[in-house]
């Protein structure tokens, strides 16, 4: 059993860790506040374009690509302590069987670049991409993956992220990112007519790159807001266990406290009836 300063010790020890956690569950709340903020004054714009591109009559449809390499992005975290989040992802991508000679992983989040690295694939170091989600920066990658693309570098361009649905749930989405359809985007009848000048043709070709763009950036930005939702919630929880710890180690030791005392008053009145 344990003495009265064992126990003392563990729940010091406890105590600190439940500040430690309190205080990561505070930080990240408030980092995902922001993000939250971010895709929802974000999403509205990238769905609207969305449903203008829809609403054009010309499609591009994909053609076949020389390329025979894919490229993967892989959005996990750049720290831990966020649960089963990076290992969701790291699953989903295993699960699709990627060739190593054939994939080139766009990394962002060091979790995953490590990984990834050790097992072989060649990696592109994005991880300054998960820690702050920046548009130039998503629209400088997107332009590079287009134009890799159109080349016949690359035949095609996939992302794995975790979505931000709600605190307590981040799925993992494998999402086509190239090539791009234009019947892919969601037609909705908001009863919104749009007028094209001076053509389809001419709109189409400046309304696609930014279309990639802000998909890309937004695609950022849920991620980043699922990281810091997963680590709330992670923090939150091992913040809850600390303190069940505590109320049992606390339990544990007023019991032995009082056992000690009890002890001792037995000695003193053995000792005065002797």
């Amino acid at each position: 059993m344990s003495n009265l300063k064992e126990i003392r010790g563990r729940i010091s020890s406890v105590k600190s860790t439940l500040k430690i956690t309190s205080a990561m569950r505070l930080i990240a709340s408030a980092k995902l506040h922001s993000a939250t903020n971010a895709i929802e004054n974000m999403l509205p714009y990238e769905q609207a374009l969305r449903r203008l591109l829809a609403d054009l009559p010309v499609r591009m449809k994909s053609r076949n690509r020389a390329g025979d390499d894919r490229a993967v992005i892989l959005i996990t975290s750049n720290q831990t302590l966020c649960g089963s989040f990076n290992a969701n992802l790291l699953k989903a991508f295993h699960s699709k069987g990627y060739d190593k000679s054939g994939t080139v992983v766009y990394a962002a989040g060091k979790f995953g670049m490590k990984a990834l690295r050790k097992e072989g694939y060649r990696i592109v170091d994005c991880c300054a991409m998960a820690a702050r989600p920046d548009y130039d920066a998503s629209c400088a990658l997107a332009d590079r993956l287009v134009a890799d693309f159109e080349a016949g570098k690359l035949c095609g361009v996939t992302v794995i992220y975790a979505h931000y649905a709600n605190s307590a749930s981040q799925p993992v989405l494998v999402s086509d990112y190239l090539p791009f359809e234009c019947d892919d985007c969601a037609r909705e009848d908001d009863g919104t007519e749009f007028i094209i000048e001076p053509d389809a043709e001419s709109v189409l070709e400046e309304l696609i790159p930014k279309v990639l763009r802000l998909r890309l950036h937004t695609i950022f930005l849920d991620a980043a807001a699922a990281e810091h939702a997963a680590r709330t919630l992670a923090m939150q929880i091992a913040s809850d266990n600390a303190e069940e710890l505590l109320k049992e180690l606390s339990l544990q030791y007023n019991k032995l406290r009082q056992q000690e005392i009890t002890s001792q008053i037995l000695d003193l009145a053995a000792g005065s009836v002797e």
